[in-house]
């Protein structure tokens, strides 16, 4: 199965989708959104991921200095974001998103799914 299905199977999951890298884009979406909402959240979330990718990246930077022995620096490339509303909420990793009831749903299952099945995701471009 798809992630997207597999996300949709999870309780409380509104919509899930993927979306291609210029984020006006969508490949598979499932959900109670129109064609319009579906597009305008696509190029929400591919557009916040590049500015989340560049934040992390500039942390990157400022966390070089890593204690002795040591075998990371602190900061990586950010994966993804979640933006917590007051009913809903959205969580974005990679090139997929997810839209889900926050009184119904568990962000750490969706977060745990998305992380097992994204885990190889290419960071520098999302989807062409």
């Amino acid at each position: 199965m798809s992630l997207v299905t597999d996300l949709m199977e999870l309780p409380g999951v509104l919509a899930a989708g993927d979306f291609a890298y210029r984020g006006d884009q969508y490949y598979a979406h499932k959900g109670d959104l129109s064609s319009n909402e579906t597009r305008l959240i696509t190029a929400l979330a591919r557009s916040n991921m590049a500015a989340v990718r560049m934040e992390g990246d500039i942390l990157a930077l400022f966390s070089k200095v890593c204690q002795p022995g040591a075998s990371r620096c602190g900061f990586e490339r950010a994966k993804g974001w979640v933006v917590h509303g007051e009913d809903r909420s959205i969580c974005v990793m990679s090139h997929v998103y997810c839209i889900y009831d926050n009184d119904r749903a568990s962000l750490t299952q969706i977060l745990g799914l998305m992380r097992e099945r994204l885990a190889d995701a290419s960071d520098d471009l999302i989807l062409m």
